[in-house]
């Protein structure tokens, strides 16, 4: 049994659509009378969904939550609404530099989907400003932001020279926040954020928003690329949901699969993922998954018996292999099993290990994960 069970599902609920949250009232509010607080702070601290799931849990808890998670919450809100400010600010600094250089860009998440979504500031923590350019116009923006103070990119440019994602930039006198350049929101797709999410002219982007259905199939991408993995993403659809979930057209995300057969099996998956997870209602179509990515849902479903660090993020490489497209394969194996080694120098910096191993060794041990998160799934169906 795993630890923390009572302040993980207590989370989990906490997570849900308003109408997954009214089914489970009774069994939250006993969730609620059981839970260490103490324990539930450390835990959604360490998801950086406190201030997203906090005051849910209040509302559930009132007086029982205690002056010591309370007052946790009410700082972690101030500090965000002031990261806000500050995040509005940058990105609205690039964006009409961009404007100005007649390149079109759009804010991903960020400040503007916390506030439309949770309703006020502060509620959703962000510490860089993630922006959408076309991919033409990817090599202007970067030089547009160097205009702008940042330094960089230090993304490693792909064959074709674009970055797998985006530029990321950092500020030279530490004066803004981070920059990441986007020209794609997931490795598998080259057309639906540049046809979708992008506003028509540099001009309309302050009165512009996508379609319902593009930002809830952009919700859905963002989470499969994160594995199904955290609270995060979960949140976000849950609350998206309840926000805008009636502006979505019957039929919407069929018809996005067909236009960009590439993101189907992802789209679905994590539809059916989050039917589960955070209760996004069967109407929107209950898919039907095939083999691979029934195995993808089973990995994010399932508790696990352990999981480190490197067993967390090679799971999350698994489900990416198990959602890829047809002709996607040697991509694939490219960004999770044998990418080149300066990527993997500095994936080892970010985690702080001294030591590098070669692509071959680093591959391996890659592969040996994948094997260890299979064969946890066929331990859990025996009797």
């Amino acid at each position: 049994m795993s630890e923390l069970v009572t302040e993980r599902e207590l989370a989990r609920l906490s997570a849900g659509t308003q109408a997954r949250r009214e089914a489970a009232a009774e069994r939250l509010d006993r969730l609620a009378a059981k839970v260490d607080w103490s324990a539930l702070t450390q835990l959604l601290r360490d998801g950086r969904v406190l201030t997203m799931l906090g005051p849910r849990i209040v509302a559930i808890a009132g007086e029982r939550a205690g002056e010591e998670f309370q007052g946790e919450l009410a700082a972690a809100l101030e500090r965000g609404r002031h990261q806000e400010v500050l995040l509005q600010l940058a990105g609205g600094l690039a964006m009409d530099a961009l404007a100005a250089a007649g390149i079109r860009s759009a804010a991903l998440k960020g400040p503007l989907l916390g506030e439309a979504i949770y309703g006020e500031g502060g509620r959703r923590p962000s510490s860089d400003v993630d922006l959408l350019v076309p991919a033409e116009d990817l090599p202007r923006a970067v030089e547009v932001a160097r205009s702008l103070g940042y330094e960089g990119p230090i993304d490693r440019p792909m064959a074709d020279g674009l970055p797998l994602l985006h530029c990321s930039l950092t500020h030279g006198n530490g004066e803004l926040p981070p920059l990441e350049l986007h020209w794609r929101i997931h490795w598998y797709e080259r057309r639906f954020a540049r046809e979708r999410l992008l506003p028509p002219s540099p001009e309309s982007r302050n009165d512009w928003r996508p379609a319902p259905e593009d930002e809830l199939a952009a919700l859905l991408l963002y989470y499969t690329r994160d594995g199904f993995t955290g609270l995060r993403q979960a949140s976000d659809l849950g609350a998206w949901w309840d926000r805008f979930g009636p502006e979505v057209r019957s039929g919407a995300l069929k018809e996005t699969s067909a236009a960009y057969p590439e993101l189907e099996p992802a789209l679905t998956t994590a539809l059916a993922r989050a039917q589960s997870a955070v209760g996004l209602p069967r109407s929107l179509n209950r898919p039907d998954l095939r083999s691979r990515q029934r195995i993808a849902v089973q990995l994010a479903s399932r508790e696990p018996i352990f999981r480190s660090r490197e067993q967390l993020f090679a799971e999350i490489g698994l489900i990416d292999g198990l959602l890829t497209p047809p002709g996607g394969t040697a991509a694939f194996i490219r960004r999770q099993v044998f990418p080149p080694r300066e990527v993997i120098r500095e994936r080892a910096e970010k985690d702080g290990e001294a030591s590098v191993a070669s692509p071959l060794a680093y591959g391996l041990s890659v592969l040996a994960r994948f094997g260890i998160a299979l064969a946890s799934l066929v331990y859990r169906r025996r009797p």
